[in-house]
């Protein structure tokens, strides 16, 4: 078991405290704790400041936490499978006195962090600035998937910016395969590898010169099951008998979703604060989470009429989405439902027939909006309130091609035209 133990290394009245730890009986740690006392006041038999004074009073429940912390970080990192080095409890005195550690950028992972850091000032795909919260998420995905690369095939020692070649994108891609990681996963792990180096690049880091040459993997994934619930199944699941309290709050969220059209962090996390009138327009108004975006929805009366009472009560998406199923379920949403492209994040696919109320989650709300208001509301209308980014993903978010939408453009141009060749209708109002 670790232990720690705190000395003097000399008798003067400036003596530096430092911090002794004994892994096992072949490796002990020892560094500065950064704490400093007149050697007089140690006592060197109990390894702690002589009680006589606030002053070493204070110092001793500093060294005492200082102790505690460095135990619980130690539990943690043998889980995590971390090598315990002298660096690695220097890292945890600085972290404990609220220093911040020296990063050294030009490993992966630091720089990798860096990069992280400053993800709300990078530039995004839409020219603007700010990374989403996704895109966050991602990056420290592939921060952890390097620290697990580097505990396993270089045990534990960092991999440097500036080893990052061809061969390394190819060693890597192997073990990144040998994971079970499905292809779309360990491509956007490659495409990281080329940002964060080019990036390092602009600092004036040295970088391989075969960066440039390292080439997007990519899947192209099969047509998914478009799973929306249709008008007449929301009615349906409207008059559905149902009894328990927390189905009932479920059904109002579901219902709410289908006429909003928002993903299930953002719809659940809708209070009376969002709801505003405009111009005499109920509305309501919240900022996406995904893309940052302030967006604005008219209430339907029918959203009015599932809200009139009050809103539903918080539930966590967890449990929404296992009540919206049994929801659906007690309506007997049953059509069946052959799922093609189940993939986990680790590659494996099955393909399966159930009942459409099994593959029911929180984004058939969004969805079922952006189906059911299609060709009734503008396209641009429809992707501003569902946050899509283009008018390519959002036709394959519903199904829908170019050539739909173009066949949907000539009856509008159909309708416009025949109008126009309509001549005037003249009716006499009297003889003169």
């Amino acid at each position: 078991m670790a232990k720690i133990k705190f000395l003097l290394q000399s008798k003067s009245e400036i003596s530096n405290i430092y911090a002794r730890y004994s892994i096992n009986r072949a490796t002990v740690l020892k560094r500065k704790t950064g704490f400093i006392i007149n050697a007089k006041d140690w006592s060197k038999d109990k390894g702690q400041p002589i009680q006589k004074s606030e002053e070493t009073k204070a110092l001793k429940s500093k060294l005492d936490k200082l102790a505690v912390f460095i135990n619980d970080a130690y539990n943690i990192a043998v889980s995590a499978g971390e090598e315990i080095t002298g660096d690695w409890l220097q890292f945890q005195i600085d972290l404990f006195n609220n220093k911040k550690p020296k990063l050294e950028l030009d490993k992966l992972t630091e720089y990798t962090q860096k990069y992280i850091d400053e993800a709300p000032y990078k530039e995004n795909g839409k020219n603007g600035t700010g990374l989403s919260n996704g895109r966050i998420q991602n990056l420290k995905l592939f921060k952890n998937t390097i620290i697990r690369y580097e505990l396993e095939k270089f045990n534990s020692k960092s991999i440097l910016v500036k080893n990052i070649n061809l061969l390394f994108v190819e060693n890597f891609k192997i073990w990144l395969f040998a994971q079970k990681y499905s292809i779309n996963y360990v491509g956007k792990n490659i495409a990281n590898l080329k940002t964060i180096c080019l990036d390092a690049e602009k600092n004036d880091f040295e970088i391989s010169n075969q960066i440039k040459n390292i080439k997007a993997i990519s899947k192209t994934k099969e047509p998914e099951n478009i799973i929306y619930l249709s008008e007449d199944e929301q009615e349906k699941i409207k008059v559905a008998k149902i009894d328990k309290k927390a189905l009932i709050n479920a059904r109002k969220w579901l219902l709410l979703s289908c006429l909003i059209g928002q993903r299930g962090g953002d719809l659940l996390n809708i209070t009376s604060d969002n709801f505003k009138e405009l111009n005499g327009v109920k509305i309501i108004e919240l900022k996406q989470q995904k893309t940052g975006k302030i967006v604005a929805i008219p209430l339907l009366p029918e959203a009015i009429e599932i809200i009139k009472n009050g809103l539903p009560y918080h539930l966590s998406l967890v449990n929404y989405n296992k009540y919206i199923k049994l929801v659906c379920q007690i309506a007997e949403i049953n059509e069946p439902i052959t799922d093609r492209n189940k993939a986990t994040s680790r590659g494996a696919t099955t393909i399966k027939t159930l009942p459409k109320h099994k593959f029911i989650t929180s984004h058939v709300g969004r969805r079922s909006f952006a189906t059911n208001f299609y060709g009734l509301i503008p396209t641009p209308v429809l992707m501003n309130i569902t946050g899509h980014g283009t008018e390519k993903v959002f036709l394959a978010y519903i199904g829908k091609t170019t050539y739909d939408n173009a066949f949907h453009m000539a009856e509008l141009f159909s309708k416009l035209v025949s109008r126009k060749k309509t001549p005037p209708q003249m009716e006499v109002i009297s003889n003169i």
